[in-house]
């Protein structure tokens, strides 16, 4: 697991203003259906897996094969690329994540037109267990787009990967494309911060309490605003704002992958163990986040829900967990010993 820094700032209340959605664009063509795509990736795999090494990547060339609603039957030269950290050492996952590069010039007309490279989330083993993980996960996503523009667009795929160097390993498994960051910080009048270092009382308040809560709701400890671990800032000029946005949940109770584990200074021994690491809070100034969630409650279920082909133990094992995030923001007491850990390292 990475290490980082963790930090507690402070901070105010109140759901997601509706400025937040005055400047919000229509998502880019891939990103605007839920419908999962079917599409075929021929590429020199078993050479691909080879290099896992983050500085000195070794890209392959290969196609994406797939039907398109408008041009019909397209296949499109595509260059592969291994990526992430702790998901791209062997030990983890056989079958590392992917960057997929387009030619932009040759995507015209094509569900994926206007992009240049993409993230594929892949499978990381052939254990059905994994391909469940990551149909959680993108249904994690799905209502994190529930409560706020302000968070980046998946789409499934179901892939056919054919190893062009060996092709006895072909294989067909569920993968998740996400919307760049670039993109999801244009689509909200936004432009991408690079910068390192920021704080609890540099972003947007309001938004602020959405997202930390929603990191406990899905039981998420990995992450640092500070070091932009799984956050990414973004400044909305027109409203002077930064709004740091959530992202990489694989890490999170609901998925409960079975390499993930918390940091150790963390004083939980599990995931499933949520964990309120947002800023110092009283229950009065959460109350109209935790009124925002409640009255989200059955769209958030409904988001998961329609993940197709989440097993339904599956889906039972996720829902229960939600079931437990719900039950105590009703009662505020109960919420109210979350909140120790955040006023005690403040």
């Amino acid at each position: 697991m990475t290490r980082v820094t963790w930090i507690v700032g402070l901070a105010l209340c109140l759901p997601v203003a509706a400025s937040a959605q005055e400047t919000v664009k229509e998502p880019e063509p891939l990103f605007r259906s839920r419908e999962p795509l079917a599409i075929t990736i021929k590429a020199p795999f078993k050479q691909l897996f080879k290099n896992r090494d983050t500085i000195n990547v070794k890209p392959v060339s290969g196609t994406v094969e797939f039907t398109d609603a408008t041009a019909g039957p397209v296949t499109l030269p595509i260059t592969l690329e291994t990526r992430g950290h702790f998901r791209l050492k062997p030990g983890t996952c056989s079958f590392a994540p992917l960057k997929v590069r387009f030619d932009k010039e040759k995507t015209k007309g094509t569900v994926f037109a206007k992009q240049g490279s993409l993230k594929l989330t892949t499978h990381c083993q052939n254990n059905p267990r994994f391909e469940q993980d990551l149909l959680v996960e993108e249904g994690i996503y799905r209502m994190f787009n529930l409560l706020t523009p302000l968070s980046h667009r998946t789409r499934l795929a179901k892939v056919l990967y054919i190893p062009t160097d060996d092709t006895t390993k072909t294989i067909t498994r569920y993968g998740f494309f996400t919307e760049t960051d670039e993109a999801m910080a244009k689509r909200n009048g936004g432009v991408l911060m690079k910068q390192t270092g920021g704080k609890f009382d540099d972003i947007d308040q309001p938004y602020l309490d959405l997202v930390m809560l929603f990191e406990y709701f899905i039981g998420n400890t990995d992450w640092s605003i500070y070091m932009v671990h799984n956050f990414r800032i973004v400044n909305v000029t027109e409203r002077a704002s930064y709004y740091a946005v959530a992202y990489d949940f694989d890490f999170s109770g609901l998925v409960n992958a079975s390499y993930a584990i918390p940091d150790g200074r963390l004083p939980i021994k599990s995931v499933r163990q949520r964990l309120y690491r947002g800023p110092c809070k009283t229950i009065d100034e959460l109350r109209p986040t935790l009124e925002l969630y409640t009255a989200k409650k059955d769209s958030l279920y409904a988001a998961l829900q329609s993940v197709p082909d989440l097993d339904p133990k599956r889906l039972k094992e996720a829902t229960d967990y939600m079931d437990e995030f719900f039950k105590e923001i009703k009662n505020p007491k109960d919420f109210d010993g979350a909140l120790g850990y955040a006023c005690k390292n403040r």
